[in-house]
């Protein structure tokens, strides 16, 4: 039964994952019940694809670490970009002669740069790492504590900030000098007292953890692979 259970559980994880995720995502698009059937048809995709993955132990190393990197690059991009980001654009509002035609153009290119990150750390990333790590181990943990918070951070993201964001990239941008309380409009819009980046950074603390972390579990779970080969 705990065997079932162990089996079971990352592409239980991975289909609640993405389908909570990518339903939200797609819903601006898509009515809500295609987005959901979409995230569910993409879980069972990158599941069985990991699956295949997995069954091959000297490319499932190669893969998970691979995909550990890269974690770690689209984090690091979340964490630091996104902060310096809210910090350029609080300054941009101090200033007594800000527009806000210049306000849309300084927040314009932080959306590219957040769907670069996002998009495949949530489509590829940790669902690929849920299954692939899917081991006894601190790596495993790492793994599952990443995708929870990744989790929440996304939920909060498409029902807090993302239609205030979006709103404002299609505002009209008004060559005239920005008042107090249209800078209190943009502030508020734009969020720049946005907390989501500390989530960025305890992610990316999490998958650059699972770096240096011992890949033992891996190493003992392969040995056990070859010697069920070498038996039948």
């Amino acid at each position: 039964m705990k065997q079932r259970i162990d089996h079971v559980a990352p592409f239980a994880l991975v289909a609640l994952f993405t389908i909570v995720v990518q339903g939200l995502s797609l819903m601006e698009f898509l009515p809500l019940p295609i987005a959901l059937l979409a995230g569910a048809g993409w879980a069972v995709l990158i599941g069985l694809v990991a699956r295949w993955i997995r069954r091959r132990p000297a490319l499932s190393a190669w893969v998970e670490d691979g995909l550990v990197a890269l974690g770690c690059v689209t984090m690091a991009l979340l964490a630091f970009g996104g902060a310096i980001g809210l910090v350029m654009l609080g300054a941009a509002l101090d200033s007594s002669s800000i527009t806000g035609e210049t306000m849309v153009t300084m927040f314009l290119p932080s959306i590219p740069v957040a769907i670069a990150a996002n998009v495949p750390t949530e489509l590829v990333i940790l669902p690929g790492l849920l299954v692939l790590g899917w081991r006894p181990g601190a790596r495993r943990i790492l793994f599952v504590a990443a995708a929870a918070v990744y989790f929440v951070h996304r939920v909060w993201t498409y029902l807090v900030f993302a239609p205030d964001r979006l709103d404002f990239a299609a505002a009209e941008r008004s060559t005239a000098v920005l008042t107090t309380a249209e800078k209190d409009q943009f502030a508020a819009a734009l969020h720049v007292d946005d907390p989501r980046w500390v989530l960025n950074l305890l992610i990316f603390a999490i998958i650059l953890l699972s770096a240096f972390v011992s890949s033992r579990g891996r190493q003992e779970e392969g040995s056990r692979s070859a010697v069920r080969r070498r038996r039948r």
